[in-house]
């Protein structure tokens, strides 16, 4: 959900882990168009996919996981972009927002069974990256993960180290 810069983010890295099949989905249905014709140009293989959000419960339910890449959880912005009632037990949850640590729909999907992840790991890993981009020193971003975690209401939502063990 979401083909923004965040959507993009993502798209790129489940790609390069290896995602066989990935399906875009954004409120503009030509951006969702755009950022699949942009990755699968660069990865190939027709793995990449818009999709609509009239689709949205026939998408999720043949999914392995969902990302949310939208503001739809952030205090500013909040509730769920889709039901969470939409997930089953299985299926892998990742919501970007990170303030709060878990959203409703982390917490709803960590109800039903899902494996779920917050936005903290993006967040410190672009801190770090940008901290070592403009300074030329390379950050500790095992240790700014480690005091994130300490400093958020529900940690078991990040679960992720820098090198994607859990």
């Amino acid at each position: 959900m979401g083909a923004g810069g965040g959507g993009a983010a993502v798209a790129y890295a489940l790609l390069n882990l290896g995602v066989e099949r990935l399906t875009v989905v954004d409120v503009e249905p030509r951006r969702a168009e755009s950022l699949a014709r942009k990755m699968d140009g660069r990865f190939g293989g027709s793995r990449v996919h818009a999709g609509l959000t009239s689709d949205l419960a026939a998408l999720i339910s043949r999914a392995d996981g969902v990302v949310n890449a939208t503001p739809i959880g952030m205090a500013a912005h909040p509730g769920v972009p889709f039901s969470p009632r939409l997930l089953r037990s299985g299926q892998w949850v990742t919501d970007l927002i990170y303030a709060p640590a878990e959203t409703r729909l982390l917490h709803e999907a960590g109800k039903l069974g899902c494996r779920t992840i917050n936005g903290g790991g993006m967040l410190v890993h672009q801190a770090a990256e940008a901290f070592r981009h403009f300074t030329g020193i390379r950050a500790d971003a095992e240790r700014m993960l480690a005091h994130f975690l300490s400093r958020t209401a529900r940690p078991r939502a990040l679960s992720l180290s820098a090198d994607g063990r859990r």
